[in-house]
């Protein structure tokens, strides 16, 4: 049953798997059966409606307005969701992506350039692509239009009163506002027909939910069925309100273009946005998706890959400091999450392409990224250097590890109030900071000095060219035994690179 607990609980694990440490996530999971078999008593009397949501801008990659839902919502949105993909997914055509399971960015790209391939013979005769966008999409679909399109395929009448219900819900009726951090005046810089505050009644669905998304797909499934059935393109596909066509005669493209104009303005009352328009040989590249797209290679885009500078240079005025003989790195574990997502993101976006020198450059203009990761620069897989291994519970253990983490460094290597070392090569750093053998240690540190005294020892071993590591203790395993982390890394000015 569409409302069973059974099915919303279903739905609600699918809900959480990306959404699980939010707070509203959390909120919920600690009373998840009670907030479950309300929200079941409320979908099965029809008395479900939605509640406030977040507003707030995305400045990436271009200024849009988000609103969230809560997350009840979003579970509402994953039953719905499911019900309808099981009616659409058989009548959407293979070639409209974003939004299904398979059909992402990385799989329309390589359609596209399999299509490439297709329309220039393998680049043996000309070919040309015509790219179209809707203006201002989202905010254009008209909700009485989209609820036809749904209803006319639904035969289950709680499916179909949710469906109304989330369709003509009006988010702009009960929301809170989220300020951007650090620039509260952006809102005043999105234009009005990018909001739906300035929507006109009945139109717009608000990005940034799961339905909409979904939505999207529904109501321009009619174009793409009018391009693959009544304009008989053999090389068409979509991605959201994005899409291409290629042809082998150009002017087949421009009547094409004229033909799809008119079909969206009275089948969807859309629009086409003149600005995105492109009618050119496919020789030139198509640039889509956050790629240029060629027939026999990609390239990652100039805009996504200033984007991700932009943000590493964020990243390294955070974590780093210039002191006088030395630089600062900072291990902050949230910062450090924070960027290993980041990364991961665009590596992940730069693999599909040729971008072994793009991830190289990347090393070479950002090196204090080095500090804290190291990484395959053939497949981009990344590794943290501040993580301890879960196996390592001994602390002597946990020394050679990081000994082999920051080779040439000297370790600080933290044990209660004391610096403590562990190995033979340590008997010159004990000769240039005057430490005489520690009497008989269960733990085998062979010398060490009271924690407090580390300030001096550093500014010693600094001067002297010597770069330190200190790794602090942080928390406990399972067993008991404290787990270590590195805190700071200073690196003496006289060991660094003249260009540094």
């Amino acid at each position: 049953m569409l409302f069973s607990f059974e099915n919303l609980h279903r739905q609600y694990l699918a809900c959480r798997r990306n959404k699980r440490n939010t707070a509203n996530a959390l909120r919920f999971e600690v009373r998840q059966e009670e907030h479950l078999l309300a929200l079941r008593e409320a979908l099965a009397s029809h008395t479900y409606a939605p509640g406030r949501s977040v507003c707030f801008l995305c400045k990436r990659p271009k200024l849009r307005e988000i609103f969230a839902a809560d997350f009840r919502d979003r579970v509402v949105h994953h039953v719905l969701v499911d019900y309808l993909e099981r009616i659409w997914e058989p009548i959407f055509i293979h070639d409209s992506y974003a939004c299904r399971t398979g059909k992402g960015v990385h799989a329309g790209v390589k359609r596209l350039q399999t299509f490439i391939r297709q329309a220039s013979a393998n680049g043996t005769r000309p070919a040309w692509y015509l790219q179209l966008d809707i203006h201002n999409y989202f905010m254009s679909i008209d909700k009485p239009v989209l609820f036809g399109l749904l209803a006319a395929k639904m035969d289950d009448p709680d499916a179909l009163w949710m469906a109304q219900v989330l369709v003509f819900h009006d988010c702009t009726q009960d929301y809170v506002m989220k300020g951007v951090k650090g620039d509260v005046g952006l809102y005043g810089k999105l234009p009005p027909h990018k909001s739906l505050f300035g929507c006109a009644p009945e139109k717009g669905l608000p990005i940034g939910n799961l339905n909409s998304q979904f939505f999207a797909n529904v109501y321009l499934n009619g174009l793409d069925q009018f391009v693959k059935h009544e304009l008989k393109c053999r090389w068409y596909l979509r991605y959201c309100d994005d899409f291409v066509l290629l042809s082998t005669d150009r002017a087949q493209l421009v009547e094409w273009r004229d033909r799809i104009e008119g079909h969206l303005r009275e089948a969807l009352r859309l629009e086409l946005n003149p600005t995105r328009e492109r009618l050119r040989p496919v020789s030139d590249g198509v640039d889509f998706l956050g790629y240029i797209v060629r027939r026999d290679y990609l390239l990652v885009r100039r805009r996504v890959v200033g984007h991700l500078r932009e943000r590493l240079r964020q990243f390294e005025q955070a974590l780093l400091l210039d002191g006088p003989g030395y630089r600062r790195y900072r291990f902050d574990a949230a910062a450090l999450d924070e960027l290993q997502a980041v990364l991961a993101s665009y590596l992940g976006h730069f693999k599909l392409a040729d971008s072994y020198r793009l991830r190289q450059g990347l090393w070479r203009d950002f090196p204090f990224l080095g500090e804290y990761f190291g990484m395959d620069l053939a497949s981009g897989t990344l590794r943290r250097r501040d993580k301890t291994p879960p196996g390592l519970r001994g602390v002597a253990r946990q020394y050679r590890h990081f000994r082999r983490c920051f080779l040439g460094d000297v370790l600080f290597f933290q044990v209660g109030k004391f610096i403590e070392f562990y190995q033979p090569g340590d008997v010159l750093v004990a000769a240039d900071l005057g430490l005489q053998p520690m009497a008989r240690n269960r733990r085998g540190a062979r010398y060490g000095f009271p924690l407090a005294h580390s300030g001096g020892h550093l500014l010693s071993l600094l001067a002297k060219g010597r770069s330190v590591t200190l790794i602090g203790e942080s928390g406990r395993f399972g067993d008991g035994v404290k787990e270590r982390v590195p805190r700071y890394r200073f690196e003496s000015r006289a060991s660094m690179p003249l260009n540094q």
